[in-house]
């Protein structure tokens, strides 16, 4: 285990700048994603990371150790690739301790080692067969297993799960977790796939464009967005963007919306001062789909929440969803009702959001207001 520091980390291709001054801090034992879509740099930090590419500017500390300069083999780095990796004229157990092989390790200490690693990652059956004859998702275990048998420091893991199918996906992604709970490793992980992201992650840095948006625990991240970037790439279905208008009624503060009966003011609780500062300007007002709720007639409201009715265009059954498609403020918004409550396409109905869980936006700099 291990700390892993990034401090102002650039990289150049000539003129080009593809990683723009990159700042992240990983204590001992996290758990990083470094999560964006595909060219915005986060395979090119991993390869950094590794020593497999240069360092244009700036420097990575491995337990306050730069390693900029360092050798990839004595940077004690181990490292999971998309593609496996594995040699097909190998058993799997001499993949396993090839690397240790190549480092001199004696033949008893190797077997021992690999007898740990295979009986840790339950595959202590497929020692003696070659990669042909594994599945997809024993060949990625295979590839952890040459990279745990080396005891690194830390462990980097280049999007291992993109090659296999959606359950594999989701078999090997729990495995992944229980690993980490169980050897407390420090991990950096890039995927463009926000579930691996928000299941796996302590915290997670969105990148675009070479720019980390934001760094922070899974949970943050998707309760309270940066800007809308983060917004828009965290949760699925994405978070609705709504134009209103921050105004002042009655001595409350609320936000405007245009609805299938005009406009409607939802109240904003706890404005906070850079809120306040918005009184009559236009915002972007992003609300989750599992914020909005079908109002029931007769009951009484949270503080929270504030109700206003809207016409359904599309309802789409899901199973234990009906995500719900709303007209407000000339776009579509998606509401995440059970499949009892949902409405007829076409229908006018009231609707409730939780504003506490609302977040606004500027539309000129998309980041978050407060």
């Amino acid at each position: 285990m291990a700390t892993l520091t990034i401090k102002n980390v650039q990289k150049r291709y000539g003129n080009v700048a593809v990683l723009k001054g990159i700042d992240l801090e990983l204590h001992d034992g996290e758990f990083l994603v470094l999560l964006g879509p595909s060219g915005c740099g986060k395979s090119t930090l991993l390869n950094m990371i590794a020593g497999l590419d240069t360092i244009s500017d700036g420097a990575i500390e491995i337990d306050g150790r730069v390693i900029n300069d360092i050798h990839p083999k004595d940077r004690d780095i181990a490292m999971v690739f998309q593609s496996y990796a594995l040699y097909p004229n190998m058993s799997v157990a001499r993949n396993i301790a090839f690397g240790l092989e190549m480092r001199g390790v004696n033949k008893p200490d190797r077997e021992a080692a690999v007898k740990k690693v295979a009986a840790l990652l339950q595959m202590e059956h497929l020692l003696e067969r070659k990669p042909a004859q594994l599945s997809g998702g024993q060949r990625q275990r295979v590839a952890m297993g040459r990279a745990l048998v080396r005891d690194p420091k830390v462990f980097l893991f280049d999007e291992p799960l993109s090659n296999l199918d959606a359950k594999l996906r989701v078999d090997m992604r729990t495995e992944i977790k229980k690993l980490h709970q169980r050897l407390g490793t420090t991990i950096v992980y890039v995927t463009h796939d926000q579930i691996e992201a928000m299941t796996l992650a302590t915290r997670i840095a969105i990148m675009k464009e070479g720019v980390v948006q934001q760094f922070a625990p899974p949970q943050e991240v998707y309760e309270q967005p940066a800007n809308i970037y983060v917004a828009s790439f965290i949760g699925s279905p994405a978070m609705n963007f709504i134009p209103a208008q921050i105004v002042s009624e009655a001595d409350r503060i609320g936000v405007r919306i245009e609805g299938a009966q005009g406009s409607s003011v939802l109240p904003i609780p706890e404005p906070s001062a850079a809120v306040l500062k918005k009184v009559g300007h236009e915002v972007i007002l992003g609300v989750r789909p599992e914020t909005i709720a079908r109002y029931q007639h007769g009951t009484n409201l949270p503080p929270n929440f504030a109700r206003f009715s809207a016409q359904v265009s599309v309802t789409e059954p899901t199973g234990a969803d009906t995500l719900t498609y709303l007209a407000l403020g000339g776009r579509d918004a998606i509401a995440r009702v059970p499949p009892k409550e949902a409405p007829n396409a076409g229908e006018v109905a009231e609707f409730t959001v939780d504003m506490a869980r609302a977040c606004l936006f500027d539309p000129k700099t998309e980041q978050r207001i407060g």
